[in-house]
């Protein structure tokens, strides 16, 4: 079969490679796939693959070609989203529904583990989400990341019918992040880089939308507070990842507010602790999502309340233009690859 391949040398080639082999686990004839700014990740070494060439790739959707023996909820032709989480089943998290912060993960396709850009992708059969007919394969291939990871970060911070979120990041995350908080009933307020970012945040349900002149946080907390009724938001989703932006969040929250940092990123959030001990507010990490999320993220789409705002579709031999266009931010939305 054919795949992309990330070589020891960072570059990145369409390679034919070996046909999975493994009896005890599912396998899934790719329809599509996102390209997630994880993948830049990687490239940069932020992310270090375990070994050379490594499959690229975390998100995937397509129909199943086979089923292990024993394996149960799940046939042959079945349409499905694969959780590309595979923990290992008998910690403490693992046994309460929390498999992403699990103790010993066996693996992560895309991560530590060959991921699912290529023909033909195993998984345990566990794993696998079946579809609703409305759901497209590339909805799904979107909902195996920014679907997920919107749902556990709403679910984390608790968001109710009537708060104010803030979402900061007009990306693939950003989108469903808005379109999940308006299925809890918030009130929505995007940051965006560019005008027309900031109509794609409005399209997806923001109420309001903050546009950065010349990427400036420094006014943003108070622009928060002028879109809050002088408040500030109940709820600060952080996606770009810098320092400023971190800080214009916190400060721009109301008292009894959460931030919750879901982005990657090298840089440090620095804050007096007073900053957050006078308003009691909260700031917490959001790390990918449980399978449970998936499963509602699939279930909000199969209603018509999340869907993936697709950009570009492209072959696997495009994947070069696919990730450069990702680096220069011209992206609007996800771009997914397609069989």
């Amino acid at each position: 079969m054919r795949a992309v391949q990330l070589n020891n040398d960072k570059s990145v080639s369409v390679a034919t490679v070996a046909d999975p082999i493994e009896a005890d686990l599912a396998l899934v004839e790719t329809r599509a796939a996102g390209v997630c700014g994880t993948e830049l990740h990687i490239l940069d070494g932020m992310l270090e693959p375990p070994s050379y060439p490594f499959i690229l790739g975390h998100e995937g959707a397509g129909v199943v070609s086979y089923v292990p023996d024993g394996a149960s909820g799940i046939a042959v032709g079945d349409r499905v989203a694969i959780y590309n989480f595979i923990g290992c089943g008998a910690c403490h998290w693992c046994r309460t529904g929390r498999e992403e912060v699990c103790t010993a993960p066996r693996g992560q396709l895309g991560f530590n583990a060959d991921g699912t850009f290529r023909d033909v992708i195993p998984a345990p059969a566990e794993n696998l989400i079946k579809l609703p007919d409305s759901v497209s394969f590339e909805d799904a291939a979107v909902l195996s990341c920014s679907g997920m990871t919107a749902v556990h970060a709403l679910r984390l911070s608790n968001v109710t019918i009537g708060d104010s979120v803030v979402v900061d990041g007009v990306g693939g995350v950003g989108l469903m992040v808005i379109q999940a908080a308006n299925a809890a009933g918030a009130k929505v307020v995007a940051i965006a880089d560019t005008a027309g970012k900031a109509d794609l945040a409005r399209k997806a349900g923001a109420e309001d939308a903050i546009v950065l002149q010349d990427g400036d946080y420094a006014p943003v907390a108070d622009q928060i507070r002028d879109c809050t009724g002088g408040a500030g938001s109940d709820h600060f989703f952080e996606l770009v990842g810098t320092t400023a932006s971190m800080l214009a969040g916190i400060r721009g929250l109301n008292r009894h507010g959460s931030a919750v940092m879901i982005g990657y990123t090298g840089q440090d959030l620095q804050i007096n602790p007073i900053e957050l001990v006078l308003s009691e507010v909260s700031v917490r990490g959001s790390v990918a999502a449980a399978k449970e999320d998936l499963q509602t993220a699939v279930a909000l789409a199969g209603r018509g309340l999340l869907a993936a705002q697709i950009d570009t579709r492209y072959p696997m031999d495009e994947i070069g233009t696919a990730l450069d266009r990702l680096r220069r931010r011209e992206v609007n939305g996800r771009n997914v690859l397609v069989w």
